[in-house]
């Protein structure tokens, strides 16, 4: 059986208050065999050195990262830090933190990492954590993918850092006392632990009717559409005007990507679109089918909603001891000025049923099924992903 226990303090004007709430609220509750700490917090909490001041006064390992918000049940906002704790007679954990991760540098430090967290854990884990960094130079899927490749059918969950600032300069991932822009903090959990994933990216009303075909593909950019160019065939969407040349800003355009193997359709951004096609959040293989959508307030309300509403359900049937959602943070920035409304929505939806705690997302990392219900990793854009165990 796996516990969850979750703690949070909004005292990011003062310190050392903030780490006394963290650890006064700690104080009386039941720790089990083996623990592991996750955190999501304000930028300002980790370069002030909280969470190092916090781990000095735990049993077990915290990692996690900076995020534009975070929330627990009741309690939410963008200053916020929350500490979720697992703790079990029967579930293990281990913690591993990368050497730095570059584009020229990529391989070896996920390599290393993974290897250290799996010989922690003294077997194979039945469910990885992964707290990512987000850099200009290395795409979110790529370090994915590699993790897959180490793992084989092992789900992976997690997210990209992020923050507040212009650039992510401010964006970090941790472990314990170390923090970083640039390094990977893994989690792997082994034993008794059934993890039951659930996604919403787009409500259904805002998916538009033009089903296309890749037709030219190189990993991340997307060269052509139905054997036209990207921009002739957005040109005729309405989209862009085929002399458009130079970087369009697409963010907010989410495309739903059908891999036609059997697994649910993954939501990307595009980044940029040029003369050269469009960079997606993810790599979109030739003979993908892809639907545009539009994104609002009114929708993003709606998949949080249905996504908590689905965990509920799971919860019932199954049985669970907690959620952890990770929600895209562009959702909360599409409703600027109402940039909490999701975290509102998702507290009121979820009340005290279960413990439960979100940690807003720089790119999500969550599996979808295929027609056999087996997990599939996959990364995602602007999606409310959340696992339930």
């Amino acid at each position: 059986m796996l516990s969850v226990i979750n703690v949070c303090t909004d005292s990011i004007d003062d310190l050392d208050v903030a780490c006394e709430e963290i650890l006064s609220q700690l104080k009386d509750k039941t720790l089990l065999k083996n623990s592991v700490g996750i955190i999501g917090c304000h930028s300002d909490y980790v370069e002030e050195n909280v969470i190092a001041a916090i781990k000095e006064s735990l049993p077990f390992d915290v990692v996690g990262c900076s995020a534009l918000g975070t929330a627990t049940n009741g309690h939410g906002g963008l200053e916020q830090l929350t500490l979720t704790v697992l703790t079990s007679d029967d579930v293990e954990f281990s913690t591993a933190f990368s050497d730095t991760i570059s584009k020229d540098d990529f391989d070896a430090p996920i390599e290393k990492v993974y290897a250290e967290a799996e010989k922690s854990l003294g077997t194979s884990p039945k469910l990885i954590f992964v707290f990512a960094p987000i850099t200009e130079d290395v795409a979110g899927d790529r370090m994915l993918t590699k993790l897959t490749q180490l793992g084989g059918k092992v789900p992976i969950f997690g997210t990209l850092s992020n923050d507040t600032s212009s650039g992510y300069t401010k964006s970090y991932v941790f472990k314990n006392g170390e923090f970083d822009r640039f390094k990977m903090a893994l989690i792997m959990m082994s034993g008794n632990i059934n993890p039951r994933f659930h996604i919403t990216s787009i409500a259904k009303r805002n998916i538009q009717q033009n089903n296309a075909i890749v037709t030219g593909a190189d990993g991340y950019l997307v060269t052509s559409i139905n054997d036209m160019s990207v921009l002739d065939y957005f040109a005729t969407l309405g989209i862009l005007a085929t002399e458009t040349s130079g970087i369009a800003p697409t963010t907010m355009i989410p495309l739903l990507v059908d891999f036609g193997d059997g697994t649910e359709p993954v939501a990307y951004s595009m980044y940029n679109i040029s003369a050269d096609g469009a960079y997606c959040g993810g790599a979109i293989p030739q003979g993908s089918k892809i639907t545009f959508a539009e994104i609002d307030m009114v929708s993003i309300l709606e998949t949080a909603e249905i996504t908590l509403r689905s965990a509920l359900d799971d919860a019932e049937k199954n049985g669970a001891n907690g959620i952890i959602a990770i929600p895209c943070f562009a959702r909360a920035m599409v409703m600027t000025p109402s940039v909490e409304a999701e975290i509102t929505k998702s507290l009121k939806v979820i009340g005290d049923q279960i413990p439960f705690s979100l940690i807003y997302s720089g790119g999500e990392i969550c599996p979808v099924y295929n027609k056999q219900h087996e997990p599939v990793n996959r990364f995602h854009n602007l999606t409310y992903t959340l696992v339930v165990f």
